[in-house]
């Protein structure tokens, strides 16, 4: 099965090729030279179009632009683009003069007629291109298309399932290897567990310092078993990326995490800078799921209202340990510890909360 991360990936490249294309033709309908007809002269365009941004938008989004981007990662954000808009210029040429060639038969060389003219058009479609590629990349594509229709301009209340996972020992990393090396630490680790999140239909709300707040819309009871099945997931992950976490950086960290399900409140917030934030009592729940994992000693938990929905995947063992008190709550929620030392399983089950509790605290609940 492909994974939900190419796919989203997939369906952004068809998208910018598509608009390349529309670009490409309008820009060569509008110039109409003869004695080329017309309809050769769009088809010229729309092909550059799809060749230049096929070429430029796969690399950024496929290959993440690892083979341009990672010399200048650390460079500000305008200079990385207009530094990968310049090298992407070799192929702006070839296909500005490659392109027509396959169409006429002719040869026209660099000399010809209007060159610099579409040489300018198209760097400059590139760096449009390079551009909102970034800012994708940078803030996601569902909250881009989310502020751009305006989804949560006014608030909506909703239902969802939200993950709060908080790395294990990040202080200590910290102060041993130093702010900077620590940074490439968490950007390498936030990449393998974001990638677990959208593969699984999650959508990565924010990095909070060492924390990921992830969520998923409530759903079916199989739908609803994605966000446990993450955790296990972003497990092996995370264990497949051990060799090269500790030869790289030093360190590979384990993490903590907290479940629940309900209602929260989506909007957008801000004037200059305007984000989409999630508020209520899910929010501040789950956070304190997590941190009662440091008292428990325990290191996933899981509320009963999440599980009370959810379809348990098949051989997730779930251990009540009661209702902890929870900081700034009136009372205790009651929780479920999950075993991590179990493989990761794709099946579900239809087992129950209460019935695990029945059986003595602890339980495996499996699939019919």
């Amino acid at each position: 099965m492909v994974a939900q991360s190419t796919v989203q990936r997939v369906r952004l490249l068809i998208g910018m090729i598509a608009g390349s294309s529309v670009a490409g033709g309008l820009y060569a309908a509008a110039l109409r030279q003869p004695p080329v007809s017309w309809v050769v002269q769009i088809a010229i365009g729309a092909t550059i179009g799809v060749v230049i941004s096929s070429v430029i938008t796969s690399i950024e989004l496929l290959g993440e632009g690892r083979p341009i981007e990672s010399p200048t990662r650390r460079l500000p954000l305008a200079l990385s683009v207009l530094l990968r808009t310049l090298v992407y210029g070799v192929v702006i040429v070839a296909s500005l003069l490659a392109v027509p060639w396959a169409y006429t038969g002719e040869w026209e060389g660099l000399f010809r007629s209007g060159i610099v003219r579409d040489v300018a058009f198209s760097f400059s479609a590139t760096f449009v291109v390079v551009s909102l590629v970034s800012i994708i990349r940078l803030i996601g594509p569902g909250v881009l298309a989310n502020l751009l229709t305006g989804r949560y301009h006014r608030p909506r209340e909703e239902q969802r399932i939200v993950l709060f996972l908080d790395l294990v020992g990040s202080t200590g990393i910290a102060e041993s290897i130093g702010n900077i090396r620590f940074h490439g630490l968490l950007s390498e680790v936030f990449s393998h567990l974001s990638d677990v999140v959208v593969d699984l239909g999650g959508e990565v709300h924010r990095y909070v310092g060492d924390a990921l707040i992830a969520t998923w819309p409530l759903g079916t009871p199989e739908d609803n078993a994605r966000p446990i099945r993450c955790l296990f997931v972003c497990r092996d992950a995370l264990e497949r990326a051990r060799p090269g976490l500790l030869a790289r950086h030093g360190h590979a960290p384990d993490f903590r995490a907290g479940l629940h399900a309900g209602r929260l409140v989506a909007g957008e917030v801000g004037s200059f800078k305007r984000e989409i934030a999630l508020l209520g009592d899910t929010m501040n729940t789950v956070a304190r799921i997590e941190e009662a994992c440091r008292t428990t000693g325990r290191r996933w938990l899981v509320s009963k209202a999440l599980l009370d929905c959810t379809a348990v995947p098949e051989g997730v063992r779930l251990e009540g340990i009661g209702r902890p008190a929870l900081r700034g709550k009136s009372e205790g929620l009651e929780l479920f510890a999950l075993d991590p030392d179990v493989p990761e399983s794709t099946g579900h089950g239809a087992g129950t909360v209460e019935a695990a509790s029945h059986r003595g605290q602890q339980a495996a609940v499996r699939a019919n």
